[in-house]
């Protein structure tokens, strides 16, 4: 195992994965020159054998690039996450995707893409670093960033007996940069100041800023890691952090069933410069090696990564136009003028010489020349330069060398095609991108891997409770908060939403068009299919408006899907985490109101609601006539009692009447009665009298005779019958 900690080995090692690459990357290095140098599509040979003749460039090769390169920035390289093993779950594959898209919007990752594309098509060779690095300058959060690696050639080497296209088998890389004096000084001041060595065979330009080259190994440290799996069939690493809750299992009855040692690594990272370390080892987030190479035409042979790009096959053949096409111009600039051959007798006449003289100017349709019988005939022309038809026939078949060797021709520039039908050019533009496909490969590849690095680094980078954007594929976004303990009402313990280390995933990559172009695509789709399919358009309303690149178009999109969602159109699969929160939110305040009533039900109670209101007017009209009826008859009631008191007034006061002339009568029959028994009282007490004297008169010393005796007898007996008469 190599030592990393001894500065002699670390500059070993860059020695030799510069040396066992030093033939390709010079190659890589012309190439570049080739493109983008002065007089670099002239081979030195032949500069030097033509001294000062003209040397043009007609530069074919830039166009052969950008014609790839374009069709791979029109392409959309789209990365999935999919759940493989464990505690994961397509939820969390969504985050996982969701996240690693929002990191490449953060960094621009689709130029950092696009430039590291441009150098592996043109020279074989490019790539780029994923970082930890601040949000911005004012944040305390760090993220991941995706950074291109300009002049990829001189910065990068990898472990010279990595064979992988993806390097995922290397055990370090170095990473080299060029620091100015003052920088230097300034950063390491008690540094070596001695630069690293280059593996370059000569320069490109003869003047260059003076610098020290530092270099950064990124290396592969092998760890070994507990793992310990409990009687609940639950695995863990054996570490603080499960230290902490293995107490609370046990409690639970879950204890541990058994142990093994884990091998893994950590990515660890050191500067350094020609003589020494100029910092201690840092322990990083991830858990493989994060600069990402892409090799244009891949292969492995001797044990040996080989790889070029589009032009080293087409540097002949441009060199070879570039000479031929330089041979055309100075046999046409060197060559004399279209002239006019005359006769000096022909030339005599002033108004002739004048006309020819001005005829490269003129616009004159007809001339007039005067005939020499010695020079039969009007003037003839002399035919002006001569191109010979070798050096055109050169030319043409210089281009042809370019087209067929890149797989292109006028057509994949949207050139030529004329009287070709639609099919037919698109056939042929079909034909012409299947001989540049092995371009848009090791773009894949770099990219699967670029993710499958993300994934791994994840959990350690998003190890603490933090909110995070999450974009998906149609560019909306959600926030999202990792990590976040709660307590599931279920069970009672406590648990984590959005933990980024449940679970292992797989990443895969798949070639498509641009967004934009989908974007198109699906517009028409859309439209087309809602034609056919009855219901399609309203169903679909919201993705239609968000693939609308129009002011305003978002805005609606957000209305019509806050609709669809309330009528439960969007499945549950497809709403965000914030849509689900409203909805359960929005089903929590409905279950404290009535429940919504149905189509149906509003009909019935609507029907119900009219019916008893019809029936309440029906009831109030008979309420009112009621009510009419009982005016009526109180009034009735009231006439008739008037009468009826009337009457009874009349038969009262009659009574009365009555009453007194009966109390008149009675009052006259008492008074005689009275005046009766006054009359017998008087009568009586005559009599009474009358007795009394005829007691009297017989007394004792009287003789009472049978006479006086009856007399006395019968007006006593008259006395008592008027007495019971008046009783």
């Amino acid at each position: 195992m190599l030592d990393y900690k001894d500065i002699t080995v670390v500059n070993e090692q860059l020695k030799q994965s510069q040396d066992a690459d030093s033939d390709q990357r010079d190659m890589v290095r012309e190439e570049r020159d080739f493109l983008y140098v002065k007089d670099g599509q002239w081979d030195p040979t032949t500069k030097k054998k033509m001294g000062d003749k003209y040397r043009g460039t007609f530069d074919k090769c830039n166009v052969v690039v950008n014609g790839i390169v374009g069709e791979m920035d029109a392409a959309n390289f789209d990365i999935k996450i999919r759940p493989s093993g464990g505690e994961a779950t397509k939820e969390l594959a969504k985050t996982y995707d969701g996240l690693i898209r929002n990191i490449e919007t953060m960094s621009n990752a689709s130029r950092v893409y696009a430039s590291a594309g441009r150098d592996m098509v043109a020279t074989g060779l490019g790539g780029w670093e994923i970082k930890m690095d601040w949000i911005d300058a004012d944040s305390f959060d760090q993220d991941f960033v995706i950074d291109w690696i300009p002049d990829y050639v001189n910065r990068v080497w990898f472990d010279a007996a990595s064979i992988q296209q993806d390097a995922s088998d290397a055990r370090h890389v170095f990473s080299l940069d060029n620091l100015s004096p003052d920088e230097y000084e300034t950063q390491f001041p008690d540094g070596s100041k001695q630069s690293i060595g280059s593996d370059r065979a000569y320069d490109t330009f003869e003047n260059k800023p003076d610098f020290i080259t530092v270099g950064r190994i990124i290396y592969r440290q092998p760890i070994t890691k507990k793992l310990v799996q409990m009687t609940d069939g639950s695995v863990y690493v054996r570490d603080e952090e499960f230290e902490t809750i293995a107490d609370d299992l046990a409690e639970q009855g879950i204890t541990i069933d058994r142990e093994r040692d884990k091998k893994s690594y950590k990515i660890v990272s050191r500067l350094f410069d020609g003589g020494a370390f100029l910092t201690d080892a840092q322990d990083t987030v991830f858990k493989d090696l994060p600069i990402i190479p892409t090799y244009g035409n891949f292969n492995v042979a001797d044990g040996k990564v080989i790889y070029k790009g589009a032009i080293r096959d087409l540097m002949d053949a441009q060199r070879a136009y570039n000479t031929f096409r330089s041979a055309e111009v100075e046999n046409v600039a060197l060559s004399p003028p279209d002239a006019l051959w005359v006769s000096r007798q022909q030339a005599k006449v002033p108004a002739d010489l004048a006309a020819m003289e001005n005829m490269s100017v003129s616009s004159q349709r007809a001339y007039f020349y005067t005939p020499d019988p010695m020079a039969p005939g009007a003037p003839q022309r002399s035919g002006g330069a001569v191109i010979q038809g070798g050096v055109q026939q050169a030319i043409q078949n210089s281009l042809d060398d370019i087209s067929t060797t890149a797989s292109r021709s006028p057509l994949a520039n949207g050139e030529g095609g004329g009287g070709m039908s639609g099919v037919a050019i698109q056939s042929l533009q079909n034909k012409m991108d299947t001989g540049t496909i092995h371009y848009f490969r090791p773009q894949e590849v770099a990219i699967c891997r670029t993710a499958v690095v993300i994934v791994n680094a994840l959990p350690d980078g998003y190890d603490s409770t933090a909110q995070k954007r999450m974009l998906n594929e149609d560019g909306s976004f959600e926030m999202i908060e990792l990590n976040k303990s709660v307590v599931d009402m279920a069970t009672g313990q406590t648990v984590k939403l959005n933990d980024l280390t449940q679970g292992k995933y797989d990443v895969t990559c798949s070639v498509g068009k641009a967004f934009k172009n989908r974007q198109q695509e699906s517009v028409e789709a859309f439209a087309q299919l809602s034609q056919f399919i009855p219901g399609f358009g309203e169903l679909t309303a919201d993705l239609q408006l968000k693939n609308i690149e129009a002011p305003g178009a978002d805005l609606a999109a957000e209305r019509i899907r806050g609709r669809l969602i309330q009528s439960g159109t969007i499945p549950d699969s497809q709403l965000t985490d914030e849509e689900r929160d409203q909805m359960q939110q929005a089903q929590q305040a409905a279950a404290q109101q009535p429940p919504e009533q149905t189509p149906e039900q509003k009909i019935a109670d609507a029907e119900i609601g009219r019916v008893q209101a019809e029936t309440a007017d029906v009831q109030v009209k008979a309420q009112l006539k009621q009510e009419e009826l009982r005016i009526k008859e109180q009034d009735s009631l009231l006439r008739a009692q008037s009468s009826a008191d009337k009457l009874q007034l009349d038969e009262l006061t009659l009574m009365l009447k009555q009453q007194a002339q009966q109390s008149s009568e009675q009052q006259a029959m008492n008074k005689a009665m009275m005046d009766g028994q006054a009359s017998i009282i008087d009568n009586l007490n005559t009599q009474a009298q009358t007795l009394k004297i005829l007691g009297e008169s017989m007394g004792a010393d009287a003789i009472i005779s049978p006479t006086g005796v009856e007399a006395y007898s019968q007006q006593a007996e008259l006395i008592t019958e008027q007495q019971e008469e008046m009783d």
